[in-house]
């Protein structure tokens, strides 16, 4: 994998990453920054290219005062973003399942189904 796109707290948000935008404790979107996209929120219309350059963790502010977070997207936040259309599992069950099969870092693990992909994120990461 080259290094350039792991995951990784210290890099900035750069055009076409997906992020995960924290509007408010109930409230989190999986967002693909485009430099000429923007996010339209009750808060106010927010643009892409302000958040481009920016480090994860960083609040937006809008003129309206509102604000957003823009977070790196982990596995965890992935699974809570996602639209609950099929039954998913979540973190504590997918530690169980893992712990279950002993599952270790060499182990190969093949997942199939027609679900969201949520324990296979949390395998692969």
């Amino acid at each position: 994998m080259d290094s350039s796109m792991k995951i990784s707290f210290n890099r900035c948000i750069r055009d076409g990453d997906l992020i995960i935008v924290y509007e408010r404790h109930d409230t989190m979107k999986a967002v693909k920054v485009c430099e000429n996209s923007v996010l339209q929120n009750r808060f106010c219309v927010f643009k892409h290219s302000d958040w481009i350059g920016k480090p994860f963790g960083s609040i937006i502010f809008s003129n309206r005062g509102g604000f957003i977070y823009l977070l790196a997207l982990t596995p965890e936040f992935w699974t809570l973003v996602l639209s609950h259309m099929t039954q998913i599992l979540y973190i504590a069950d997918i530690s169980f399942v893992i712990m279950y099969l002993e599952v270790v870092p060499g182990c190969l693990v093949l997942e199939s189904g027609t679900g969201s992909g949520s324990s296979g994120t949390c395998v692969y990461l």
